[in-house]
Parts: structure tokens; sequence; C-alpha cells
């Protein structure tokens, strides 16, 4: 009796401990953390900070938390618009990026265990809404007859990125980017500066900055000024004009080559509008002579020949015997460079090189007068002088002096309507159209 007693005691005993084994076990089970989301705090147009705080980790370890947001409600953690803030229970803070401007969003914090993942309370608020910059123009400097030196200072981005930032201007008041002339200038904000270049000489300009973002383009405060009078171009001295006047000196840049020319012939009245403009022909040059009048096109002849470099009149110096040269003995080094010793371009210019001449001529977009004037120098079909005075081939042919020698002869530019090449070996005394480049 005494033994049956004892195991049944033994049996209660047993079953008291695994009842309560099951119960410790039952009441362990995980479950999804518990958690809070912040206040939204640091609103732009594009950010904001926000973050959550877990409080309990459920019964399981929290392997990920942050934030997710969208512009419906109850975003969740599948969403790509969320943060990852790390593990474990405790507070965190999180930064969104990405938002657009005036546009509503709701943010949830969440946590992650094994049991699933867990949100925090909604928090409802609306990115900031942007607006256009603003900013003030700076006063013109370093005027100059063609150029002068202007820009701003961006106060304040609206809220947005600057995305193109620059001055506009224009001989009427209040210049826009789609009215007047525009120099763009970076982007962000700041101070920028710019030279407006191309101006008139002597003529009242109206300049602002500018600034975009996505807002739309703000301008700052009008300012005017006026360009400096254009003092006449230099050339050498004792250069001579047919016309009287000097040739006047425009740039052109070939943005193939990159070189810098004068836009018109020498002694010609303006650029050609067509190969066969005739105020565009200019003066017609035997090689190696200074400006002195004889390149005038109805320059008197003679068939005198010069010993020296500089002829004792302006006369077309004619000759029917070789070396066909105006210059008796001859002198193969007067055209070299800035520096030459009959250099009749302006200061700070000379005659091209025969392979100066061909690279131009390799950028055309045709190989014949077409070409050469659709060509960024616009050269015409001025025709020459042979060297018995006679002018022949005017509006047929364009042919142009380089100021490269070869024995007795020199080469030059030559082109018609069907064909064009440089390197020909052209007699001295022949009068060519001479085409400067910048040094």
């Amino acid at each position: 009796m005494k033994h049956i007693l004892q195991s049944l005691l033994f049996t209660l005993i047993l079953f008291a401990l695994i009842g309560g084994c099951k119960k410790e076990e039952i009441n362990s089970a995980p479950v999804t953390p518990t958690l809070t989301t912040n206040a939204v705090s640091s609103i732009t147009t594009e950010t904001a900070v926000c973050g959550g705080n877990v409080t309990a980790d459920g019964g399981a370890s929290v392997t990920a938390k942050g934030i997710c947001w969208d512009v419906n409600p109850d975003p969740t953690a599948d969403l790509l618009t969320k943060t990852n803030d790390g593990t474990n229970v405790g507070s965190f803070v999180s930064n969104m990026s990405g938002l657009s401007a005036g546009t509503t969003y709701y943010v949830r914090a969440y946590a992650t265990n094994s049991k699933g993942t867990a949100y925090g309370n909604q928090v409802v608020f609306q990115a900031a809404s942007g607006a256009l910059p603003t900013l003030l123009t700076n006063s013109a400097s370093s005027i100059t007859s063609e150029s002068a030196l202007c820009g701003g200072v961006i106060l304040t981005d609206g809220g947005l990125p600057i995305t193109a930032r620059g001055i506009c201007w224009s001989t009427t008041s209040n210049p826009t980017i789609t009215s007047g002339t525009v120099l763009n200038i970076g982007s962000g904000t700041g101070n920028f500066s710019g030279i407006m270049s191309g101006l008139q000489s002597n003529t009242f300009y109206f300049v602002r900055a500018f600034a975009t973002n996505s807002a739309g383009t703000a301008y700052g405060n009008s300012v005017s000024f006026t360009s400096s009078i254009a003092s006449g171009p230099s050339y050498p001295p004792g250069t001579m004009h047919c016309q009287g006047t000097p040739t006047a000196v425009v740039d052109v840049t070939n943005p193939t080559t990159g070189k810098i020319w004068m836009d018109r012939n020498l002694g010609a009245s303006q650029k050609a509008t067509s190969s066969t403009d005739a105020d565009s022909y200019g003066d017609l040059y035997q090689w190696g002579r200074r400006a002195d009048l004889h390149q005038c096109r109805n320059s008197p002849t003679t068939s005198t020949l010069s010993t020296s470099d500089q002829p004792a009149d302006g006369s077309f110096i004619i000759t029917n015997k070789s070396p066909f040269d105006w210059r008796s003995p001859q002198n193969a080094n007067l055209w070299q460079g800035v520096n030459g010793v009959n250099n009749p371009c302006p200061i700070g210019y000379r005659l091209p090189t025969e392979a100066e001449l061909n690279a131009e001529r390799t950028s055309w977009s045709a190989n014949n007068t077409a070409g050469a004037n659709a060509s960024p120098l616009k050269l015409p079909m001025a025709g020459f002088r042979m060297a018995s005075g006679s002018l022949v081939s005017v509006g047929t042919n364009g042919v142009y002096w380089s100021s490269t020698v070869n024995t007795t002869y020199s080469h030059e530019l030559y082109f018609t309507t069907s064909d064009a090449f440089v390197g020909n070996s052209y007699d001295r005394a022949r009068g060519l159209s001479v085409r400067c480049i910048k040094n």
C-alpha cells in the first residue's frame, strides 16, 4: 500500500512539472515587435527626417528596422521608398530623400523579427513647396567696344536645385532667355560672372542675371551700360587702302580647325553674302608686297621690276619673263609671320601657311566653291590678276595666297565650282586675294 501511494505521489509531481514546462513554453512564443513612429522634421522640397522607437522585440531578435513612406496610406517595408536603420530594440533616426515638392506623404516605422514585420503609427506630412529663385544682377565692368563682364548672385534657390544660371542681354529693356542673347554660367547657388562678347560699338545694352529651377526661371534686376567706341583697326605703318579706309577687322572662328580669321578679304567692304558678292571680293596682292595701292583692282601697271622689298610707287609690276616675280632679285622672306617685312594684315594677323589653308579646305562640306562659301570664312570667287596685269576669272575662280614658298614660286588655295586644292605653285607677280589669320 505504501508503495502504491509513493507511486501515485511521484506521478502527480511529474505531471505538475510537465504541465509547468508546457505553460512556460506557451508563454514564451515570439510575437512581432512593438514600436512607434516619430514626428517628421527638417522638411524640404526633396528631403525630410523621421525615425522611430522599437520598444519591445516580441521575444525574438529584431533583424531590420527603419521607415517606409508613400503617397498612399499604410506604406509597407516592401516598397523601395524605405530606409534600413539597423537591428535590435531602441530609437533610430531615418533620412528620407527623393521627395516631390508640395506632395503629401504617409510614413510608418517598421521592425522585423522571425515572427514578421510590425509597423508603428502612421504619420502624414507634406514636402515643402518650391518657389522661384531670388537673385541680383551685378553691374557691368571691363567694358570695351566688343565685350563686357557681368554676372549675378543667387540669394535663395527657392527650395529647389538651381539647374541653370547666367546672364542675358539685349538692346531692349528686360531681356529674357528667349528674347535676348544668353550666356550660361553653370548651376548651383552663389556668385557667378561671365564675359558678354559680340557687342556693337557705342551701343546701349540692358542685361539681367537669371537662374532656373524646376519651378521656372527668375531674373535679377536690370542693369544697363554703353559699349565703348571702337577705334579703327591698326595696320602696319605705311599701309595704304584702296578705298581710303582700312578693312574692318571682324573675327570668325572655324570650330573644326579652331583657327581665328578675319571674316572678309583684305580690301573688302563686307563679308561675302554669296560666292559672287562683288562687295566681298577685296584687293589682289602680288606675293610679298605690302599694301602700297598696287593691290587695287584698277591700279596702273609698270614693267620696271623692283630691286628692293618696297617699290618706289604703287603700280602693279608686270613681267613676261621667268621667274615671273615683281622683284629682282627675288626675296622669299617677305610674308612669313606677323613680323613679315611686308605683312599687309592688321597688327596681330598674318598670311596663312599652306598647311593652314589646307586644313580649312578639308573642313568644307564640299571640295569646291559651294564648300568655300558655306564655310565659316565664306570665301568668294574674287578672281585674280595675271602677271600681265589682266584681271581674269572674276566670279568663277577663287585664288588665295599662302605664306609658303616653293623654289621661285609660292603656294595658294584655288577653287572653282567643280574642284579645290592647295599647293599649286603660282608666279609671285600674279595678284591674288588675301585672307588674314589671327596669330
